[in-house]
């Protein structure tokens, strides 16, 4: 298991708690089809919609209506056996309770975000990194048994026996369903969406330093399409002599076209999960490309 620690910027002393567990929880997801058919409409979203507040807004809506169905699914069909019933709790209502609560931080922090102010904005950093990091500090040994893949507790954390009401934030009324909740996955859920918070912010921090030497060029497509371009140049070896990470290209991306990315390793993500045209905006490029050069040659 690979750790890294992450500064939200040189005067920000703040360490923030995460790891690369959390992506592989993310990828393990994979096994159930609810996963694949919530990442994929998500990462259509995010394709299709150039503001940021605007794609969060529809994609909480997604998930709510996702939690909704599995309430209703989980209140008329009992399990099979505890091991399904930890299987749902710790895997599958993850799903959409992690990007629920990932992307209602989001829109909170994007509605309270500074235009241009780049000390505003690390004020803001900060101050919400400080709250993030100790609600990671509450809950330090739970983090570690997640990271470390223990199961010898997950009856305790994920089956409705032990119902135990961890915090207060995010309670429309499925949360409070005694049927629908369990000690830990709330808890889980919120873990995951704070981890993914506190990179989207120091993203977000990083993008806007580099956006006070603009460019006169915008990158008017998608965040998918870029993300693409991205890693196409970074698993070809194109650049540096394949020695450029993806976070390096990724920015210089951002620099030039005056676009903010994010955090390209959840939206590729978002593109393996597509069942189909994996690489749809490298393929239009290169047929693009085939087509103007007949033509030329005509």
């Amino acid at each position: 298991m690979v750790i890294f620690e992450v500064f939200i910027d040189r005067d920000c002393k703040t360490q923030i708690f995460t790891d690369l567990f959390m992506c592989l929880n993310l990828l393990n997801m994979k096994r159930t089809l609810h996963k694949s058919e919530l990442e994929i409409r998500i990462a259509e979203i995010e394709s299709s919609t150039s503001s940021t507040i605007d794609a969060a807004k529809e994609i909480i809506a997604l998930c709510r209506t996702r939690l909704w169905e599995l309430r209703d699914k989980v209140t008329v069909q009992a399990f099979l056996d505890e091991r399904e019933e930890i299987e749902f709790f710790k895997y599958t209502k993850q799903i959409p309770m992690v990007n629920l609560i990932y992307y209602t931080e989001l829109l909170d922090f994007e509605l309270n975000c500074p235009a241009k102010d780049l000390q505003a904005l690390r004020k803001l950093v900060k101050a919400k990194s400080k709250k993030w990091n100790a609600f990671f500090r509450m809950h330090t040994d739970f983090i570690k048994y997640m990271k470390l893949k223990l199961n010898h507790f997950d009856a305790q954390f994920f089956t409705r026996k032990y119902v135990v009401d961890y915090f207060g934030k995010y309670k429309p009324s499925y949360m409070l369903d005694p049927q629908f909740n369990t000690s830990h996955d709330r808890l889980w859920a919120r873990i995951q969406a704070g981890q993914l918070a506190m990179i989207y912010m120091r993203d977000r921090v990083e993008s806007t330093i580099n956006s006070n030497e603009t460019s006169d060029l915008y990158w008017t497509s998608s965040k998918v399409s870029l993300t693409e371009l991205v890693y196409a140049l970074y698993v070809s070896r194109a650049i540096n002599h394949g020695e450029a990470e993806i976070k390096q290209i990724a920015r210089a991306f951002e620099h030039m076209f005056n676009f903010r990315l994010g955090d390209c390793y959840r939206t590729y993500i978002e593109i393996c999960a597509r069942k189909k045209d994996r690489a749809k905006f490298l393929d239009e490029l290169s047929y693009r490309l085939s087509q103007h050069i007949e033509k030329s040659d005509a």
